[in-house]
């Protein structure tokens, strides 16, 4: 036999006797499961639990994993605010640390994980032999507890438990302790935790302990049994020589602390994170906790020293901005307004995309409110919040004042709309005199506005055309946008009625007294917004003073005596509120505030109150609620008929305003017959003056009147300019004749041009004319620009 034979038999022999050897002992078995499975499933669930737990930033999450992108919280409770008004919400993890609870999984790594089940699935049915086999119940285990199915997780730690001492045997006690916690089960999962901290303190196992001791921590804040928690922290931290974690429940500690209000200890606890090895984030937020109960505690000074130290110290430098803020409120609270205002504008303008520049709006916001009484920047600030990235409850408060800012400035402007009404009433040379300047500016308007829309249609013609077009058309957006608080003294009228600074005089067709009457209503609203939602009661005092010296004669009288009684409670003057009251009760027996000064002074029980209340049922309301179906039934004109003779038969009934009210609206909402409308609303604003109904449909009545009023000037205008023009062509025609011959070639191209415009825009005003003429004969046409208004 030759060399190369022998061999070649030599080596297949060997192989034969290896393969026959690996056999025999399973070490075939578990090369096979390895490179077919097991690496597989191994590599992909070791990315994915890194990939959990780089997400769960907060190791005290109890509720550790959420599938699918859904959060797990539970209901939120009422807790301390912090200063800047946020409050401190409780997950299902116990207490926040600063930064959000619990896992999100997304769609992938729930799927990676279902992957892994699936992959450790097959080794654990086909490869019962294999060393491989605890791997995969424990790695399944894992991922099935990962995705929230407890008791899937459970079965298989059981199993892996069942296998008796395997690598896996204290860290699979203490996943097995977990799922019993997460099923209720929980002397059962205690037990197990303790087990796990006694035997890792043993073995040494420094992981397992402090993973069994949060644990129990994150449980007992789940079960709001804070007392043990704290047990637990301090039992930790007795024992463990691990600083970074030390560093952690120590400020867990602090945590739980402020939550009690115990505020000694808390500041305790922050102070003791120093001691161990925090991260960056834990001494960033233990350091500003501590400010901030050292001013809770009153140590004003010494807060504001340890939040400049950490505004200034370079490894803070992400965290500048939230420490700006709380330096503002320092300065807030120390009335050093301007300071604050400083640093809160600082904030807002080099930190936008962070939440903090939302608050600092907001903070600015009640500075020009409360502080300053400037309530334009006030607005301003209030509204930017809206579009910040502020949390939502200061976004939320930040809309409400907004909004009572809002009625506000419609109230003034209401008040200062009646002021110029009455002036016109009792000087009519003032109306007078103001619509011939309106006039004027109007016309020097339409010249300015003429000469910009020429300049836009001969742009292309020429380039420089086209650059002075878009010039005239920048200024034009500047003038647009320019700050309403440039002097008008230097503003064109053409920029005054851009802005809106200058409006057309109006004039109500209602008497000076029914003006005095919605004023002194206004008034009213005015004072009892500064007393309430603006609280400013120096102020709503000024306005009820106002309306009882100047305007005693009118409706709101009883309603300012009792809100100025309200006033006088709330200074702790109950003399002069009493006082109030009583002139109330004694005088004016029908007014329902009687009942309510009767209360205030023990005059009037609860059985009597009853008693006025039933004797004071209107008979108007059954009506009332037969004419409300028949609108429900869509049988408007049943429901306008049977709302009217309400209001004929119960004129004194609140529900004739009411009727009234309704058989506008359907008028105008339903059957879309505006003229009809303006006649119902016409009769509300006239009988019933003043009234909170009569005041809802004055806006649209007036917008009527004035429509009507320019449809019918606009006529009459038109008509002049029509006769003008034909007298004018007529005139032209007449002496253009014998020049023509005289007429060079371009001078005639002109007047051909010059003729045929005028043609045209003659044919267009004839055109019209018809049509308001057209519109005049129907008295319930629906006129396109009445109709918008209405």
């Amino acid at each position: 036999m030759s060399y190369k034979k022998t061999k070649k038999l030599f080596v297949q022999t060997s192989l034969l006797f290896l393969v026959v050897a690996l056999s025999s002992c399973g070490m075939w078995t578990d090369f096979n499961t390895y490179f077919n499975t097991y690496y597989n499933a191994k590599t992909l669930f070791d990315r994915t639990e890194e990939e959990i737990l780089k997400q769960k930033k907060d190791i005290f999450a109890f509720r550790e994993t959420l599938t699918q992108g859904t959060q797990i919280i539970s209901p939120i409770v009422s807790q301390p605010t912090s200063q800047f008004g946020t409050q401190q919400l409780r997950t299902q993890s116990g207490l926040q640390t600063g930064v959000q609870t619990g896992v999100q999984l997304s769609g992938s790594l729930s799927q990676d994980l279902t992957k892994v089940i699936e992959k450790c699935s097959k080794i654990l049915q086909y490869e019962t032999s294999s060393s491989y086999f605890p791997d995969a119940l424990f790695m399944t285990g894992k991922a099935f507890y990962y995705q929230s199915e407890y008791a899937r997780a459970q079965r298989k730690f059981i199993e892996l438990a069942g296998l008796g001492n395997t690598k896996y045997r204290l860290e699979n006690k203490l996943w097995l302790a977990k799922t019993h916690l997460q099923l209720h089960n929980f002397d059962e999962g205690l037990n197990l935790i303790e087990e796990v901290k006694e035997e890792a303190l043993k073995e040494d196992e420094e992981k397992l302990f402090n993973d069994a001791a949060i644990t129990r921590i994150a449980f007992f804040e789940f079960r709001e049994e804070y007392q043990k928690a704290i047990n637990e922290c301090t039992n930790y931290l007795s024992v463990s020589k691990d600083d970074e974690t030390n560093a952690l429940v120590s400020y867990q500690l602090g945590k739980i602390y402020l939550f009690l209000n115990d505020k000694e200890n808390a500041l305790k606890a922050f102070v003791d994170v120093l001691k161990y090895s925090p991260t960056f984030d834990i001494e960033f937020q233990s350091r500003i906790e501590h400010a901030r109960l050292l001013k809770g505690l009153n140590r004003v000074e010494e807060s504001e020293t340890e939040l400049n130290y950490i505004r200034y110290a370079g490894k803070f430098k992400n965290y500048v901005d939230q420490v700006m803020i709380e330096i503002g409120q320092i300065y807030y609270e120390k009335n050093e307004t301007k300071l604050a205002v400083n640093i809160f504008r600082e904030v807002d303008s080099t930190f936008r995309m962070n939440p903090t520049s939302g608050i600092a709006q907001a903070k600015l916001g009640e500075i020009y409110k409360i502080k300053i009484r400037d309530y334009d920047s006030s607005y301003k600030y209030y509204n930017k919040v809206a579009i910040s990235l502020a949390p939502v409850d200061i976004k939320t408060e930040s809309n409400r004042h907004a909004r009572d800012l809002d009625k506000y400035f419609a109230n003034k402007k209401e008040l200062n709309d009646l002021s110029q009404q009455l002036n016109y009433i009792l000087n009519p040379t003032r109306y007078t005199q103001d619509s011939i300047e309106y006039d004027i500016a109007y016309r020097q308007y339409l010249d300015e506005n003429r000469r910009i829309l020429e300049g836009q249609n001969n742009a292309t013609n020429n380039q420089n055309q086209i650059e002075a077009s878009s010039e005239i058309r920048r200024q034009q957006t500047l003038q647009q946008n320019q700050n309403v608080n440039s002097k008008d003294k230097n503003l064109t009228p053409y920029q005054l009625i851009l802005q809106g600074k200058i409006k057309k005089p109006e004039r109500l067709k209602i008497s000076a007294d029914s003006v005095r009457t919605i004023y002194a209503k206004s008034l009213y609203g005015l004072g009892s917004l500064f007393f309430s939602e603006l609280e400013v009661p120096d102020s709503a005092y000024f306005y009820f003073i106002k309306i009882l010296n100047e305007y005693q004669n009118k409706s709101v009288k009883v309603q300012t005596l009792y809100t100025l009684g309200i006033y006088y409670e709330t200074m702790k003057d109950t003399l002069k509120a009493d006082s109030l009251f009583k002139i109330i009760y004694d005088n004016y027996e029908k007014d329902p505030l009687r009942t309510a000064a009767g209360e205030k002074l023990g005059l009037i029980k609860k059985e009597e109150k009853k008693a006025l209340a039933k004797k004071d049922e209107d008979p108007a309301e059954i009506f009332y609620l037969e004419a409300e179906e028949k609108y429900y039934d869509k049988n408007y004109e049943d429901a306008i008929k049977s709302f009217r003779e309400i209001y004929k038969n119960y004129p004194k009934s609140e529900f004739a305003k009411k009727s009234l009210t309704y058989a506008g609206m359907i008028y105008e909402k339903d059957l879309k017959m505006y003229d009809s409308a303006a006649v119902v609303y016409g009769i509300l604003v006239k009988d019933y003056v003043g009234t909170p109904y009569a005041n809802s449909v004055l806006p649209r009545f007036s917008e009527y009147q004035i429509e009507r009023l320019r449809i019918k000037t606009e006529n009459e205008a038109r008509q002049k300019e029509l006769e003008q023009q034909k007298i004018e062509k007529e005139k032209n025609n007449n002496v253009a004749q014998p020049l023509s011959n005289q007429i060079e070639p371009q001078k005639q191209t002109a007047v051909k041009d010059s003729t045929a415009k005028n043609d045209t825009l003659s044919k267009e005003r004839l055109i019209n004319q018809k049509n308001l003429e057209r519109l005049k004969t129907n008295p319930d046409s629906t006129k396109k620009k009445l109709r918008d208004r209405i």
